[in-house]
């Protein structure tokens, strides 16, 4: 970690590499022993091909924290980690990409006062977080270059407040989630309205949500969405295997609705098989 330090031979530009850690404390299970029982016997026998055990196992999981300190992920599994692959579509990711780029600059900017080499004049304020340091003495042999912050610069460095860019996220969540179910169920629609034959999707059932209802949560495979469904017969079984056709969808109002196909051997029968967990 390089701090910020000016005396008469040379400056360096402070260069800390803040990032913004997620992470996750590991589930209480011992509190919730026959909800723990039934997962790990999920997981034995791969009841669903492995996603009905994915799919309990989420109530175990505890908030995400965003934070600058180092701390593990227990839902990953690891020591530390930072999500940072998406910089078009997150704003905190594009946050965590300008700061290894400013860290990477600064780090070079800083070689650059201590060899005195020439600083690349295009470098602006916001590549850098800070103001760029200016030339104030050239060498007798004018091989060597010496620099100096303007008198305040060294106080007005840009820090990237991670926690706005969570605030941000927080609030366009739901109109991100709308928009992606929007446009699922336009899919789907479109899907069946411009096919003569009967559209029919494999689903797994990942478990009941409702035991009064027989309402399930499914995932349909092609579609790779997991939706409620009302069962028309009754109790149905993790890991059961279901083909069904829409009964209704209506992109603008989220709604989608599922029925039991009157046939297995449909347009998706014939194109998709399920895939393995």
């Amino acid at each position: 970690e390089e701090k910020q330090n000016i005396n008469g031979e040379h400056l360096k530009l402070s260069n800390t590499l803040k990032l913004p850690y997620r992470s996750q404390k590991e589930p209480d299970l011992r509190s919730r022993p026959e909800e723990v029982s039934v997962m790990q016997n999920l997981k034995k026998t791969r009841t669903g091909g492995g996603y009905c055990h994915a799919w309990y196992s989420r109530r175990f999981f505890k908030p995400v924290r965003v934070e600058e300190s180092m701390e593990s992920h227990a839902g990953m599994g690891l020591d530390c980690y930072v999500q940072w692959t998406s910089p078009i579509r997150r704003f905190g990711d594009l946050q965590a990409h300008a700061a290894v780029k400013r860290y990477l600059r600064r780090k070079m900017v800083n070689k650059l006062i201590r060899e005195g080499s020439v600083i690349p004049p295009e470098l602006r304020y916001g590549d850098l977080g800070c103001s760029v340091p200016r030339v104030v003495q050239h060498t007798e042999d004018d091989t060597k270059i010496k620099y100096e912050l303007v008198e305040g610069d060294e106080e007005e460095e840009d820090e990237i407040n991670y926690r706005d860019g969570q605030a941000l996220i927080t609030a366009t969540r739901p109109v991100m989630r709308q928009s992606q179910q929007y446009w699922m169920f336009e899919y789907i629609q479109r899907l069946v309205s411009s096919s003569d034959e009967e559209v029919d999707f494999e689903c797994v059932v990942l478990g009941c949500i409702d035991y009064e209802r027989y309402r399930y949560a499914i995932y349909v495979h092609r579609l790779g969405l997991e939706h409620n469904y009302l069962s028309e017969t009754g109790a149905l079984k993790p890991g059961q295997t279901l083909w069904l056709k829409v009964s209704s969808t209506n992109p603008r109002m989220g709604l989608l609705t599922f029925t039991l196909s009157s046939r297995g051997g449909g347009i998706a029968a014939r194109s998709h098989s399920a895939p393995a967990a």
